[in-house]
């Protein structure tokens, strides 16, 4: 997610339905889904969200959305496994969607839906065992409450613009929003995407476009992520997008998703190849296999996985749109091939793209590495006074200051203190080693130690947990 600015106080395919012979128990499934197996948890800082009762390997969604009703109808295929020997599964899915069947292994159950919980009587389901959940849905879809106090994110999840455009940004969570999902990031899953809607508009969402087709005035497309991916990185965009395409390093496909009204920020998005061949050079090779960017009608950005989600309204101020893309690209390395298994680390996320932005504005002559530094030094305590410390951040401040400035003055510490060229080679090494990977702090403080051979918790979680600016 993108933060732009420092302030003296912070302002703060088709899917095909599931088999008698149940379609997981397929090679082809199987293989894809043994890469999506997660250590699911409960999330220490937002443990209404998300239950660790169920880990989901794969989503296939359809769905088709009236755009003159703003109804959305929908289907989920899920195929998941139960971690642990129990008789229910708990799923997020917003009471705003009215749930009409749901199916374990092709067999209806029963099921309850309070509030945002949908609440499967899956019976006796044996630790380890997986199965083919299907859910059918429908209803008006509404954003959830964020977190925190920031004025560009006003609310989470699918959101309907008044001439039926939809757009969807959600971290720390909010999936549950449009489709039933465990929305919490310790739990990977690959997906596929169908999405149905007037002829004149495009689905957009994250992954391969498959197919895109026209039939009886409706257009459908399907999408495929193949990489295992958190909730909060999926999205999904609806209204009248064109396509452009690209081509990044080695070859890699890109794609910008815009409509007619944006066009004018294509300039900057060709500037994409350009971005990944510089982060790789500073974090190794690009972790997916595309890349590009989709434009909303929103005023934030989102590191959504192989396909950033980009607010238009940061085109108004200038630099600030570049800045932003090449941070949510950062991210593709730190937060989407390497997660944070709860919330608590977010600075695991940001403290780092917001340390690689700030090295590539530097490079690009768009802010002196002075400057910088006086801005970090300068605001540090103002950042840890409203939002608290990077890694101890308020919940009621999620996404404030401190994740991303006071985290990245630790990292500019370190690299001081270990050296450039020990630093860097620790910066490429961790997303390239922990691919997929879902992880904490002790995760990263071990490795570090491992990697450069020397003591650095102490370090570390002082400049992590002090309330005090260190000095």
């Amino acid at each position: 997610m993108k933060r732009s600015v420092i302030a003296a106080v912070v302002a703060c395919v088709l899917v095909l339905p599931p088999t008698s012979t149940s379609p997981w128990r397929s090679a082809a499934a199987a293989s894809s889904d043994d890469a999506a197996v997660s250590r699911v948890k409960e999330d220490s800082y937002y443990p209404a969200i998300g239950d660790p009762s169920v880990d989901v390997l794969h989503y296939g969604l359809v769905l088709d959305w009236d755009d003159a009703d703003s109804v959305l109808t929908g289907t989920a295929t899920l195929r998941l496994r139960s971690p642990r020997a129990q008789e229910s599964i708990r799923l997020d899915l917003n009471s705003h969607l009215r749930v009409d069947t749901v199916t374990l292994d092709g067999a209806a159950v029963g099921f309850s839906h309070p509030d945002k919980n949908l609440v499967v009587e899956s019976g006796a389901l044996a630790a380890n065992s997986r199965h083919v959940l299907v859910v059918t849905y429908a209803g008006s879809p509404e954003p959830y409450d964020f977190p925190g106090s920031r004025g560009d994110i006003p609310a989470l999840g699918w959101t309907t613009r008044p001439d039926g455009q939809v757009w969807s940004m959600q971290e720390p969570y909010g999936a549950f929003t449009w489709y039933p999902s465990h929305d919490q990031p310790s739990d990977k899953a690959t997906y596929d995407l169908t999405v149905t809607s007037r002829a004149d508009w495009v689905g957009v969402a994250n992954g391969e476009l498959r197919s895109n087709t026209v039939t009886s005035g409706r257009r459908t497309t399907h999408f495929r992520l193949a990489s295992p991916t958190a909730s909060y990185l999926v999205t999904i965009a609806i209204g009248p997008y064109r396509r452009y395409t690209d081509q990044g390093p080695h070859g890699l496909p890109v794609t910008y998703w815009v409509r007619p009204v944006d066009r004018d920020v294509l300039p900057t998005l060709r500037r994409t190849p350009a971005m990944l061949r510089w982060l790789e050079r500073v974090l190794g090779r690009y972790p997916f296999d595309r890349a590009g960017a989709v434009v909303v009608p929103a005023a934030s950005a989102m590191e959504t996985q192989t396909l950033v989600t980009m607010g238009a309204d940061l085109k108004r101020h200038g630099q600030t749109f570049a800045s932003d893309l090449l941070h949510e690209y950062a991210h593709q390395w730190y937060g989407d091939t390497v997660t944070p298994d709860d919330w608590k680390h977010l600075w695991l996320n940001e403290s780092f793209a917001m340390y690689v932005q700030i090295r590539w504005e530097v490079a690009h002559g768009v802010r002196s590495a002075t400057d910088w530094r006086t801005s970090l030094d300068l605001y540090d305590q103002d950042y840890r006074t409203v939002g608290g410390p990077p890694g101890s951040y308020k919940r009621s401040e999620f996404g404030s200051g401190s994740v991303y400035y006071s985290g990245a003055r630790m990292l500019f510490r370190l690299r001081e203190r270990l050296g450039a060229a020990t630093f860097d080679r620790l910066l490429r090494a961790w997303p390239q080693q922990h691919r997929f990977g879902s992880v904490d702090r002790g995760d990263w403080i071990r490795f570090a130690e491992r990697v450069t051979g020397s003591p650095l918790g102490r370090f570390v979680n002082r400049w992590l947990d002090a309330e005090r600016s260190p000095r």
